[in-house]
C-alpha cells in the first residue's frame, strides 16, 4: 500500500471530531489535531486490523483488548510482567516483548496461552519498538539509529539501518510498512509523519494552520499503532481515546473509548 501522494491537502481533525463518551477534558473543547498523509485504500498488512492491543497494567497482568461495540474488552493473559520493557504487536496472533534483561522474545497465541521464542539477546540497547507488518518492526537504539528488523521463516532476524540522529525521540508509532509517525523529545512533543520512500525515508512534520502556534502534544502518553486507519493512545488524564482514518475524506476522527488507564505502564 503505497501513498496516492506523498502528502496530504491537510488533514484536520479539530473541526470534525467525533467523540464517543467524552472525559471532560475532551468534552471542554481541548484541540488534539492530528494531520497526517494520505494514503491508498488497501490490504491493511499491519497487526490486529484495527480490532485490539495488548496492555501492561501497573499489576504486572498482561491484558489482550479486543474491540467490543463503542469500546474495547478485556481478557487476562498473563501474570510477572513487571520487568517488560516493552512490547508490540506484529499481528493478531504475536507480539514482541523486551525484557529487562535484554532478552528479545516473540510470543504466539496458540488459542489457550501465549507461547514463548527467545529470538535475541543484548537489547538493552534498545530504547524504542514498533511493529510495522506480521514479520517486521523498527527499533531506535541508545545511539540513536533506526532500524528495520525482518524475520524470516524460522524466527531469525535480518538488520537494515535507515538513518541516524534519532536520539531525542520520545516514541514512534508503526501505522504500515511504509508509514510511521515520530513524537519529538521537544518542549511540545511535535509530531512528524514518516514515509518510506523509494528515495529513503521523507518526513512530513504536522502541519500547522498560518497564525495558529504549534500544537502540544504532550497529552500523548502512551501510543499503539494497530493498523493503517487505527492507532489508540492513553493520556495522560487515564483516557482511552483511538483515532481512525475516515476513508471518504482523509480525515483523522478522534473517539474515546474508556476511561481509568492512569494505572496503564505499557500498551502495544
Amino acid at each position: 500500500m503505497r501513498l496516492k501522494r506523498a502528502i496530504a491537502a491537510v488533514l484536520g481533525l479539530a473541526a470534525v471530531v467525533t467523540v464517543v463518551g467524552a472525559s471532560p477534558s475532551i468534552a471542554q473543547g481541548e484541540d488534539r489535531s492530528i494531520k497526517g498523509v494520505e494514503r491508498e485504500q488497501g490490504p491493511k498488512p499491519l497487526t490486529t486490523d484495527g480490532q485490539s492491543f495488548l496492555e501492561i497494567n501497573g499489576a504486572g497482568q498482561l491484558v489482550h483488548w479486543q474491540r467490543s461495540g463503542e469500546s474495547y474488552s478485556g481478557q487476562l493473559r498473563g501474570w510477572g510482567w513487571q520487568g517488560t520493557r516493552a512490547i508490540t504487536s506484529l499481528d493478531n496472533q504475536s507480539f514482541l516483548e523486551i525484557k529487562g534483561d535484554g532478552r528479545l522474545s516473540k510470543w504466539t497465541w496458540n488459542g489457550g496461552t501465549y507461547v514463548e521464542a527467545v529470538v535475541g539477546s543484548g537489547w538493552n540497547n534498545a530504547r524504542l519498538v514498533t511493529g510495522i507488518a506480521n514479520n517486521q518492526f523498527i527499533e531506535i537504539n541508545n545511539q540513536g539509529e533506526l532500524v528495520y528488523w525482518t524475520f524470516d521463516g524460522s524466527n531469525n532476524l535480518s538488520r537494515v539501518l535507515r538513518g541516524w540522529g534519532w536520539g531525542a525521540t520520545k516514541s514512534i508509532t508503526g501505522l504500515d510498512p511504509f508509514v510511521f509517525f515520530e513524537l519529538k523529545g521537544d518542549a511540545l512533543n511535535s509530531l512528524s509523519w514518516w514515509v518510506d520512500t523509494q528515495e529513503g525515508l521523507r518526513e512530513f512534520p504536522e502541519e500547522v494552520e498560518p497564525g495558529q502556534p504549534q500544537p502540544d502534544n504532550r497529552w500523548m502518553r502512551l501510543i499503539a499503532g494497530t493498523d493503517s486507519d487505527h492507532f489508540t493512545i492513553v493520556d495522560t488524564d487515564g483516557i482511552l481515546v483511538e483515532y481512525t482514518l475516515d476513508p471518504s475524506d482523509y480525515v483523522w476522527k478522534l473517539a474515546v473509548r474508556g476511561s481509568g488507564w492512569q494505572g496503564t505502564r505499557l500498551i502495544g
